[in-house]
């Protein structure tokens, strides 16, 4: 696996068709941070947004934006992080989808570094499955929670094979052929090493990139 060094933000446009990269972004009662969010990813140049609302008992749904290139899904019961991946992932092949992009809905990413991850992606032939990595880059992280991503690492190493210093994150960009034969059987957060497991089964390539937290 390779790491790739953090490039300069550029214009994602530059790089991909913008009308073929979906973001999906499962939300669970982030009322109070998913406009933030959405805003942000307008403002860097992605304009096809799937919000997967999973369950959500508070505002999250009044407050996604009602413009057009923003799609609500709905699960009417909490499903799980990994079940609204996968509602979210299959939506945006449905709609055409050449690269498919996740990002938590909780803010804690920084959504204008999805052109960072999008850029690694390009600058590499054959990436099927770009990782944002808030363990490549110095940040403010407890060390309870890097405790957690070190267990998870370890997890997934012995899973798959492959190390990673980031299992745990959300923030990703996949291409469509790794998103038409990734069929997640997780529904909880253990999805994220599942997503790994399966680009290695089907032999796809995997690389990672530094992100901060925000």
């Amino acid at each position: 696996m390779e790491n790739i060094p953090h490039p300069q933000q550029k214009n994602p446009a530059e790089f991909i068709d913008m009308n073929l990269l979906y973001v999906v972004v499962p939300a669970l009662n982030e009322g109070d941070r998913i406009t933030g969010v959405i805003n942000k990813l307008i403002n860097h140049g992605f304009h096809n947004i799937i919000v997967v609302n999973d369950g959500s008992t508070d505002h999250t749904s009044e407050a996604i934006p009602d413009i057009p290139g923003i799609y609500e899904l709905k699960h009417i019961v909490n499903l799980g992080p990994g079940a609204s991946t996968m509602t979210g992932i299959k939506f945006a092949l449905s709609k055409g989808a050449e690269y498919i992009a996740t990002i938590d809905a909780d803010h804690q990413s920084d959504p204008g570094e999805l052109n960072d991850l999008v850029e690694a992606m390009q600058e590499r032939d054959h990436i099927d499955l770009m990782i944002g990595s808030r363990f490549l880059k110095k940040n403010d992280i407890p060390y309870s929670r890097r405790f957690y991503n070190l267990i998870g690492n370890l997890i997934s190493f012995l899973i798959t094979g492959l190390y990673v210093t980031d299992s745990q994150s959300g923030f990703k960009v996949m291409t469509r052929q790794f998103a038409e034969k990734l069929n997640i059987d997780y529904n909880g957060f253990e999805f994220c090493i599942d997503i790994i497991k399966k680009a290695r089964m089907n032999r796809f390539q995997v690389a990672e990139t530094p992100v901060s937290v925000v």
